[in-house]
């Protein structure tokens, strides 16, 4: 069977997208996005990030924190910008 070198272009990407993802998902923790409501195991924050906005409105944002158990966790939300608690 020949390849032609589109098709092995193709292989060779699919190839490394899947070797980077088996990395990422081993020195990363999963996401579990924030629902309403929902019962939260916070023994300590590790990081706060949220995405840049100059303007106030609302963004994603993601809490990395550790629970009771000692264990690393990750969590997405929505929230009102930095900006707008700077009286932009």
């Amino acid at each position: 069977m020949k390849l032609s070198a589109r098709g092995a272009t193709y292989l060779l990407v699919a190839a490394f997208s899947f070797g980077s993802l088996a990395v990422q998902a081993a020195e990363s923790i999963p996401v579990e996005r924030y629902r309403y409501g929902a019962q939260l195991d916070v023994q300590k924050v590790l990081a706060l990030h949220e995405e840049p906005s100059a303007d106030c409105q609302v963004v994603s944002a993601r809490m990395d924190y550790l629970d009771s158990m000692d264990q690393k966790r990750s969590l997405e939300y929505r929230k009102l910008s930095s900006s707008c608690s700077e009286g932009n």
